[in-house]
């Protein structure tokens, strides 16, 4: 039988907290995230709420999807016409209403900006706004995947029809 010697008052969760506190995981803060992911993700585009008022009205105009909680939809509102799929169930479902490749660009908004990121590259991961060239991920040459700088509080802040759900 094998016996190990720990240094008195060390004990195996001191040792776990130790070994995962000097992970870089530990080391992220969910700002520090969004901001890697909005760095290095060149398949995740980012617009403002005037870009997407404009583009809107377009006649390729985007799917727009509502990554929010439901408690928070119900308090503002939506963009107009946007997609409810909170962020929990977005991977599961956005196939139900977007195909993979469909032509039109995809619009992911949350409140501020933040988990719209999150969602965004969910969907990048998923094969929207891609394809696969090489091993590596490239931008399609039609759509893309954009996430909504400011998100619901810059459309609002902006002044732009909400709709009521």
């Amino acid at each position: 039988m094998l016996r190990f010697a720990l240094p008195a008052r060390t004990t195996l969760m001191g040792i776990q907290q130790r070994a995962f506190s000097s992970s870089p995981l530990a080391q992220k803060s969910f700002p520090a995230l969004v901001q890697e992911i909005k760095a290095t993700n060149k398949n995740i585009h980012h617009l403002s709420p005037k870009d997407l008022k404009a583009l809107s009205s377009t006649p390729s105009n985007p799917h727009v999807i509502d990554v929010r909680e439901r408690h928070e939809i119900e308090s503002t509102g939506t963009i107009p016409g946007a997609i409810v799929l909170p962020r929990g169930v977005l991977e599961r479902d956005v196939g139900k209403f977007i195909k993979q490749d469909d032509p039109r660009d995809v619009v992911v908004y949350c409140a501020g900006g933040f988990r719209s990121i999150l969602a965004a590259e969910s969907l990048v991961r998923l094969g929207y706004g891609v394809v696969e060239k090489e091993g590596q991920l490239d931008s399609k040459n039609g759509a893309k995947v954009w996430s909504l700088n400011e998100g619901m509080d810059g459309w609002i802040k902006n002044g732009f029809e909400v709709e009521k759900k």
